[in-house]
């Protein structure tokens, strides 16, 4: 599991360990399924790249994104587990 770990600044500048659950494709947008290592709510964020390559997760506040990402997720969880 340690290698599903990654470690994020938040929005406060603190940093935060938090677990990959999943990362997939909608279209043309990739999503990543994240929760808190103690804690087993997901939350969902889209990858976007940076000018310098790197990746940065913005988090997906939109309802109706949402439940159109989990309809994905959920489909494609037993296959990840």
């Amino acid at each position: 599991m340690e290698n599903n770990i990654i470690e994020l600044i938040n929005e406060n500048g603190k940093p935060e360990k938090l677990v990959v659950e999943a990362t997939f494709h909608i279209d043309d947008t990739l999503y990543a399924v994240l929760h808190e290592v103690d804690s087993e709510e997901g939350m969902i964020y889209c990858v976007e790249e940076a000018e310098d390559g790197n990746g940065i997760l913005i988090k997906v506040e939109d309802q109706e994104e949402i439940r159109e990402v989990m309809e994905v997720y959920e489909g494609i969880a037993d296959d990840l587990i």
